[in-house]
C-alpha cells in the first residue's frame, strides 16, 4: 500500500516573486526564506497568464486556458468559467483517497461548490469581503491540531487574498524599516515608494501567516510528511506587471518542501518552467495517475534530488503566455507570448497604447501605440525596454519564436486565430439573436 504525503499549497493573489529569497532584500520575508533553505527553490517558474483565474486554472488543470475554458476572470462582469467537465486539482485528490479542503479564497470559478471540495472554511464575510490571511491561517492551524492523529491524507488548498491591493487590507501597515526596492521598470518617487513599502507590509503579514502554519506542522508531527507548496499567480500589481506578458508580470515563486520525499536541503531548480505542469509534477510526487488529457507534462525528473520513471525529461525550451484583457478595465490588451532562456516575443491583438519607462506611477501614462511585435533580447535587456522586432539583426531570432508562438495557437486551438475572441458577456448579449 503506498503511504502518500498530506499536500498543502499556499497561494497569494499578485505576488509574483517579490520575496527576500528571490533577491528582494527589503522584504522581510524570514519565514518563506527558511522554507527555502530547507526546500526546493525553483528560480526560472513563470505563470501561463498574468491575471488571476487563467493562471490558478492552468495550475490547478493542468491545461492551458484555450482548452479548459478560463481565458479571463471568474467574477462579474467577465464571468469567464471552466469548461463543463473539467477536472480541478480537487477532484482528483479526492478520487486518490485524500481528504480535500478549501481555506480562503479561490478563483478558479464563481461557484466554489463546483470545485469538488469535501470541506470550506474561512470564505467569505459579510459584504462579500475576503478573510484576511491571518485569519485564514487561523482556521488551517486549528484544523491541524485536530487532525494530528488522523490516517487519512488530506490536500489543503489555502488562497490568501493578500498581496491584492489594497495593500493596507486588515489594517496593515506600511514597512519600510529596511529600506524600500523599486524595481527598474517604476521611477523611483515619492509615490512609488509609498505604494512599494505598503506592499512590504502586506507581504510581511503573509509571511507571518505561512509561519504559523508551518510551526503548526511541525508541532504536531505532521511536518515531515507533509508536500508544503508555496506559490503564487501572478507579478504584482504594478504597470508592467500584472495584466502584461512582460517577465514583471509572469514571473512567479515556487517553494517546495516535503522532508519524507526528498524535497529539502536548500536545493535549487534553474530549469525554465511553466505552471502548466504543476498538476502533473505534483500527482507524479505523490505517485496519483495523472488524467491523459493533460496539456503539462511532469518536471520531477529535473528537481534536484529526485528520480522519476520518465527519465527523458528535458528542460523547456520555450514556455507561453496569453492575456486576454479586451476592454478590462484599463488594460486594453489582447496578448499572447513565448518566453525561452534568452528571448521574449509578444504578439498584440487588440489597440492598445505603451508606458513610457521607467512608469511614474503617480501619472502612469500610456503614450504611444503598443506595437504589434515586440522582441526582447533577455540577456542585454532583462527590464524589456527595448523592441528589437524591426532590427535587422534578429530577424532570425524573430521568425523562429514567431513559429514557435504560431504553432502553440494552433495545437492549443486558440480563439484568436479566428478573430476577435467572443467574450462571455458578448455571448450572453447575443444569445437572443442566435435564438431567433
Amino acid at each position: 500500500m503506498v503511504i502518500r504525503p498530506n499536500v498543502v499549497i499556499i497561494t497569494c493573489h499578485d505576488l509574483g516573486r517579490h520575496l527576500g529569497c528571490y533577491g528582494v532584500s527589503t522584504v522581510q520575508t524570514p519565514s518563506i526564506d527558511r522554507m527555502a533553505e530547507d526546500g526546493v527553490l525553483f528560480s526560472n517558474y513563470f505563470t501561463v497568464s498574468p491575471v488571476c483565474s487563467p493562471s490558478r486554472g492552468t495550475m490547478l488543470t493542468g491545461r492551458y486556458p484555450q482548452s479548459n475554458g478560463l481565458m479571463g476572470l471568474t467574477h462579474a462582469p467577465w464571468s469567464w468559467a471552466l469548461n463543463e467537465g473539467e477536472r480541478h486539482l480537487s477532484h482528483l485528490m479526492s478520487e486518490a483517497g485524500y481528504r480535500t479542503m478549501l481555506f480562503g479564497i479561490q478563483h478558479e470559478t464563481s461557484n466554489a461548490d463546483s470545485l469538488g471540495f469535501q470541506e470550506m472554511y474561512a470564505q467569505r464575510q459579510g459584504a462579500g469581503l475576503p478573510r484576511s490571511c491571518q485569519e485564514v491561517a487561523g482556521e488551517v492551524v486549528g484544523f491541524l491540531r485536530i487532525n494530528k492523529e488522523a490516517d487519512r491524507p488530506f490536500y489543503a488548498q489555502i488562497g490568501f487574498f493578500e498581496t491584492h491591493r489594497p495593500f493596507n487590507f486588515a489594517g496593515v501597515e506600511p514597512d519600510d524599516s529596511h529600506g524600500v526596492y523599486i524595481p527598474p521598470y517604476i521611477l523611483d518617487n515619492e509615490e512609488s515608494r509609498a505604494q512599494f513599502a505598503q506592499l512590504q507590509g502586506d507581504v510581511r503579514s503573509v509571511d507571518a501567516a505561512v509561519q504559523s502554519i508551518q510551526e503548526a506542522l511541525r508541532e504536531t508531527g505532521q511536518e515531515r510528511d507533509t508536500l508544503f507548496v508555496f506559490t503564487a499567480d501572478h507579478g504584482i500589481e504594478f504597470p508592467r506587471a500584472k495584466w502584461y506578458c512582460y517577465d514583471p508580470g509572469i514571473e512567479i515563486a515556487l517553494i517546495m518542501r516535503w522532508p519524507g520525499g526528498g524535497l529539502e536541503g536548500g536545493k535549487r531548480c534553474e530549469s525554465l518552467l511553466s505552471n502548466i505542469d504543476f498538476l502533473p509534477t505534483l500527482l507524479d510526487l505523490i505517485d496519483v495517475s495523472a488524467p491523459r488529457n493533460l496539456d503539462g507534462t511532469s518536471f520531477k525528473a529535473l528537481i534536484p534530488g529526485q528520480e522519476a520513471d520518465d527519465t527523458s525529461a528535458a528542460p523547456q525550451k520555450a514556455v507561453f503566455s496569453i492575456f486576454e484583457g479586451g476592454l478590462t478595465m484599463v488594460h486594453p490588451t489582447v496578448s499572447r507570448a513565448v518566453r525561452t532562456e534568452h528571448y521574449k516575443l509578444i504578439r498584440h491583438f487588440w489597440p492598445a497604447r505603451k508606458h513610457e519607462v521607467p512608469v511614474n506611477i503617480a501619472n502612469p501614462e500610456l503614450k504611444q501605440k503598443m506595437p504589434v511585435v515586440q522582441l526582447f533580447d533577455l540577456d542585454k535587456d532583462p527590464n524589456e525596454f527595448c523592441n528589437v522586432a524591426d532590427d535587422p539583426a534578429y530577424a532570425g531570432i524573430l521568425s523562429e519564436l514567431s513559429g514557435q508562438l504560431w504553432a502553440w495557437l494552433e495545437r492549443v486551438d486558440d480563439p484568436i486565430l479566428k478573430g476577435p475572441t467572443p467574450t462571455p458577456y458578448y455571448q450572453e448579449a447575443i444569445a437572443d439573436y442566435i435564438k431567433k
